[in-house]
């Protein structure tokens, strides 16, 4: 994206986000964790608020004494706050367990190479010889209300064959299956959409939520195929639900893990400016 076409987006997207009304929503996100064990199961709630061109996004994970010290461990925070804010080109990563937070900027938007012959570039994953990826999607006729929101379904299934390097020969087989309730005319998805736009033209950090296809990003073998097979299901998850399934060999398939997402309530209506602010009460930190 050259100067000039980066401000003119830059212009038009802030002056439709300034046209619209606020959102609030709240979520709750539950891992089934990996294994007979269960190993990394989690109860997370988040409180989303986004006012123009900023965001605020609470989060309150709950899981056993083992994981939180795995998580605690890895850098995690149990009980957290970030405040983005597109506008003044800031970040605010609160921690309200020690009453502190850290301010940093925002990296700049990254230069996407074009890809020659007008085709697009392929990526590690899918030029991978020894690896084939199949992925289907379908939208559903059957409908269902969400928090009072009227949805439609949609299926997702991304199939990954490895096989014996330099034979056809199938050694593993995973398998992602994802349903979700998707809806685009509600109060307050206009809100949603244009601040993900901004945040795409304004920066380059990863959304500060993911729960609709983008979570596949996590755990799939060629997200960027699965983006581009994806595009028709518009929307935004009222409600989702991930599966990861694996089969070696012979052995018969297993599911590794379920990933469900479920917005418990949803909001539109003005927010004050306070709340994409850290409090007095807490203490800056390098």
């Amino acid at each position: 994206m050259n100067r000039l076409t980066y401000k003119i987006a830059s212009l038009l997207l802030a002056a439709q986000v300034a046209a619209f009304a606020d959102v609030s929503y709240v979520e709750e996100v539950v891992n089934s964790g990996v294994g007979s064990k269960k190993r990394g199961a989690r109860r997370t709630i988040h409180q989303v608020h986004i006012k123009g061109a900023r965001q605020r996004v609470s989060t309150d994970i709950e899981t056993s004494k083992e994981m939180t010290r795995v998580l605690q461990n890895q850098g995690a925070t149990l009980q957290g706050t970030k405040i983005l804010l597109l506008d003044q080109n800031r970040l605010y990563d609160i921690n309200r367990s020690t009453g502190t937070y850290r301010q940093q900027t925002l990296p700049a938007t990254k230069r996407v190479a074009p890809a020659s012959a007008g085709k697009p570039a392929a990526s590690a994953a899918s030029a991978d010889p020894n690896r084939e990826i199949t992925v289907r999607t379908r939208v559903l006729q059957d409908t269902m209300r969400i928090a009072g929101v009227l949805c439609h379904r949609v299926a997702a299934e991304m199939t990954a064959r490895h096989f014996k390097p330099g034979t056809q020969t199938v050694q593993r087989v995973n398998r992602y299956l994802y349903q979700a309730w998707m809806a685009d005319a509600f109060p307050g998805y206009d809100d949603i959409v244009a601040f993900r736009g901004l945040q795409q033209v304004r920066t380059s950090l990863a959304p500060l939520l993911r729960g609709g296809l983008d979570q596949l990003a996590d755990v799939v073998e060629d997200p960027e195929r699965l983006e581009t097979e994806l595009e028709n299901l518009r929307g935004f998850p009222m409600q989702s639900e991930l599966k990861v399934f694996a089969k070696v060999g012979s052995a018969k398939e297993r599911q590794l893990l379920r990933l469900s997402r479920r917005v418990l309530s949803l909001s539109h209506q003005s927010l004050p400016d306070s709340l994409f602010r850290p409090s007095r009460d807490l203490k800056s930190v390098k």
